[in-house]
């Protein structure tokens, strides 16, 4: 009895030497496996960090060539090597494993350099002139290049000493909000560094999606005093397409912080057998309408495009937004959504757009979208187009069938506006609105017109 004891004995401490030795195996493996993940990550982020640092020192070249070139062609070709490495190098940071608080100013900086640089591109195939204006904020970018080179150079410097811990960056950034970090620093203190570095420099203002006056763009289209809670429930009360038998309330949810602070109300529609659950935003400002959403299941269509479009112009009528043209409309899951611009001294205008949702089983207004339109619209100076609509018509390609033209305000990229004629064209089967500059005939935009089932797309 007393062997058997012994044996067992014997037999359990193997088998949890056993375990044992196969936990410790199964540790070791796990950690060399994590060891050479990190080692592999490391290395990916060591070569998209001196990709970086390669990309950003040709920058820097090439801004400085800017400066000097003269030659059309050059022109060309630098401002297009401009655009190449920074868009490279903005791809190269972000691949990089540090949050983009950052590095924010530094990945703005390389998107506005390569928009701006694509900007002087288009400029110089036109043949037109490089103004001083243009030469100015160049010589800005390439300053800021040499500041983003030599705030580079430091980081690179910390990680030849320390060595390279890329891996660490979001753990030592997490580290900062509680306990302190010991050991070696981390190159996420020199990227924050860097991105103070870059803030430090004047804003960047010119005609580009990433110019930082867009960032501080205000609405035009507001008008009238600050309003209270209760005149902004009874204009969401006034603004809503109500339903025939249905008894609505509103209430003020909350508040709206954005470039058009207002209110938020919500409205409740109720009547046997159907609620309307309704979302409006009115401006603190003057109580416009920015936007209305109504909730509520929508039935099989029985109305056609046209008796959709004829009751959104009469909803816009009905809120003191009638001054409006439809520009297309579009049918889907039961709902015609119809666009409107505006039109003022004989031509349309793109910038003052809004659209209109109709539910097209009985013909009610479910939705407004007219942010761009308080974003834009205000009292303009009288247009004094330097071409007519005929010499505008001379500067379109040959090829294209020119069906009609108008004279139409456009926006840019920029935010900006841009007077030009619009005209219609064809060539085979396709159908565009090319653009015209009215002052001085350059090719301003093309749009392809799709026509599908739902309705004309704009591409």
């Amino acid at each position: 009895m007393e062997g058997k004891r012994m044996r067992f004995g014997a037999l359990a401490l193997f088998l949890t030497a056993l375990v044992a030795v196969a936990f410790a195996a199964w540790g070791y493996n796990q950690q060399q496996m994590r060891r050479s993940l990190e080692i592999d990550l490391n290395n990916r982020y060591q070569r998209a960090f001196y990709d970086l640092i390669t990309e950003t020192q040709n920058l820097e070249v090439l801004l400085g060539k800017g400066l000097a070139v003269g030659g059309r062609e050059q022109s060309s070709a630098i401002f297009a090597s401009i655009w190449q490495q920074a868009m490279m190098a903005q791809s190269n940071l972000g691949q990089l494993p540090i949050p983009t608080q950052l590095t924010g100013r530094t990945a703005k900086f390389l998107s506005q350099v390569a928009d701006y640089s694509n900007s002087l591109v288009r400029r110089a195939g036109t043949g037109a002139a490089v103004t001083r204006d243009f030469w100015e904020r160049e010589k800005d970018l390439y300053n800021q290049a040499v500041a983003l080179n030599r705030e580079l150079r430091k980081v690179e410097a910390q990680i030849a000493a320390n060595g390279p811990r890329f891996w660490e960056i979001p753990r030592a950034v997490a580290g900062t909000r509680g306990a302190a970090q010991l050991g070696p620093p981390h190159p996420q203190a020199d990227f924050r560094a860097l991105n103070r570095e870059m803030q430090v420099y004047p804003t960047l203002i010119y005609d580009g999606p990433f110019s930082d006056h867009m960032e501080r763009q205000k609405p035009l289209g507001l008008t009238g005093p600050t309003i209270s809670p209760d005149k902004a429930r009874d204009r969401a009360l006034a603004v809503v397409d109500r339903s025939r038998g249905t008894t609505y309330s509103a209430s003020v949810a909350g508040n709206v912080n954005g470039k058009i602070p207002a209110y938020q109300v919500k409205v409740a529609g109720r009547r046997a057998g159907t609620d309307e659950a309704v979302t409006c935003l009115i401006s603190k400002k003057g109580g416009h309408p920015v936007l209305m959403i109504v909730g509520r299941k929508i039935g099989a269509p029985t109305l056609e495009m046209a008796d959709a479009q004829r009751r959104a112009a009469e909803y816009l009528s009905r809120i003191n937004l009638g001054d409006m043209r439809l520009t297309h409309s579009i049918r889907q899951n039961g709902v015609a959504t119809c666009t409107f611009v505006g039109q003022e001294q004989g031509a349309v205008i793109y910038p003052d757009m809004l659209k209109v949702n109709v539910a097209l089983d009985d013909g009610q207004v479910i939705g407004l979208d007219a942010m761009d339109y308080f974003m834009a619209h205000h009292q303009r100076e009288t247009f004094r187009p330097r071409l007519t609509l005929e010499q505008a018509r001379s500067f379109l390609n040959p090829n294209l069938k020119v069906r009609s033209g108008r004279l139409a305000l456009i926006p840019t990229d920029g935010g900006r506006e841009q007077l030009t004629y619009e005209f219609r064209s064809t060539i085979g089967p396709n159908t565009f609105l090319v653009y015209i500059d009215a002052d001085n005939g350059e090719e301003a935009k093309i749009l392809k017109l799709e026509r599908t089932a739902a309705g004309t797309l704009i591409m």
